[in-house]
């Protein structure tokens, strides 16, 4: 199988060659695997560990975004959807933090349409054309923060929850603007795809580890009918819906299946996510993607925990894959036919 037979394999729920495996680090371990193995770029170091799934994204062309030094000389960056962040420094690592958040103030529904939104004209699509013309045998995937996580970044979380409760009708025209932005900004992705892209994964931390950010019935009122428009989307271009959410995602998972998404990850080692759990439950109803604990067993596990692990969850998960008529998301236009994590169906 290449990579991109055997990830549409694992998400349709067939049995593939071998779990497909993807791969995500922060620059600082980038860096230190490329220097620890002598790479000389990254496509050597996902040759070496076989990973199937590429990212694409197209390329900003937009407005000059503004960046300046603060008062302590830290360098702090605009982004194309207006808030600002501020670069952090420890002896540990680099990082970014957001310092400026322009839907700080907003009380009213008026309030959100004053504010300017990205445009989709912003942005130069051929960029994800070139990946997939470049890599035709790997599985692609596009997808940045989704309407909830994009919009803790305009404004600050606990102002946000505030709406959510005393102004729903502002609450949800923010999430509404997000995605009337996401329709437009995926889609023409997806075009650009030709066909090629594979999956559509929006980023969406709506979790703690205890527990969901707010009720269920919030979820519900707010993000499940968003939800189903941006899946639609995806499998209107032959592509699978990959719902990105850290934390004790549980409870809505049933509602995501109702919603048409393929796959969830990532699976943290938290109540409701334990494997076992999960087989019994959704097997052949949702693919799950990762599982090995990544912040007790892989920076602290020796190699054989990591191992045994990551087999465990190849066994309860991967080998309950229900058997369907492959691919069962067939490309439009076309024949139908942090660090490491594993999918498994």
């Amino acid at each position: 199988m290449t990579s991109k037979e055997r990830v549409r394999a694992a998400l349709s729920h067939q049995k593939p060659d071998r779990i497909p495996a993807a791969f995500e680090a922060v620059e600082s371990v980038r860096q230190k695997l490329l220097l620890h193995y002598g790479f000389r770029d990254m496509d050597q170091l996902l040759e070496k560990f076989q990973i199937d799934i590429l990212p694409a994204d197209p390329r900003y062309i937009g407005p000059e975004l503004k960046s300046y030094r603060n008062d302590k000389g830290q360098l702090v960056c605009q982004t194309f959807w207006g808030y600002e962040c501020t670069r952090q420094e420890t002896a540990v690592d680099t990082y970014w933090t957001t310092t400026y958040f322009p839907l700080n103030d907003v009380e009213t529904v008026e309030d959100v349409d004053k504010i300017p939104f990205p445009d989709p004209d912003w942005f130069d699509y051929s960029a994800i054309t070139e990946v997939c013309d470049q890599h035709p045998d790997k599985a692609i995937i596009i997808g940045h923060p989704g309407p909830f996580q994009m919009a803790t970044f305009l404004i600050e979380m606990d102002r946000l929850f505030v709406l959510m409760v005393e102004e729903p009708e502002t609450a949800q025209r923010i999430f509404d603007r997000m995605v009337e932005f996401e329709l437009a900004y995926y889609e023409r992705c997806l075009q650009a795809g030709g066909g090629k892209v594979d999956i559509l994964r929006p980023h969406d931390d709506y979790d703690t580890q205890i527990s969901m950010l707010f009720s269920l019935e919030m979820w519900r009122q707010f993000f499940k009918e968003n939800t189903k428009k941006l899946v639609e989307l995806a499998h209107r271009y032959g592509a699978f819906y990959q719902q990105h959410s850290c934390g004790a995602v549980g409870p809505i998972i049933p509602e995501l299946i109702e919603c048409g998404v393929d796959s969830l990850e990532p699976l943290q080692k938290v109540v409701g996510l334990e494997p076992e759990t999960l087989a019994g439950k959704y097997a052949g109803r949702i693919a799950f993607h990762g599982g090995v604990d990544t912040q007790s067993v892989l920076p602290y596990g020796t190699p054989q925990q990591v191992r045994e692990e990551t087999e465990k969850y190849i066994r309860l998960l991967g080998e309950k894959a229900a058997i369907s008529s492959w691919p069962a998301r067939p490309l439009k236009g076309m024949c139908p036919s942090k660090t490491s994590r594993r999918c498994t169906a």
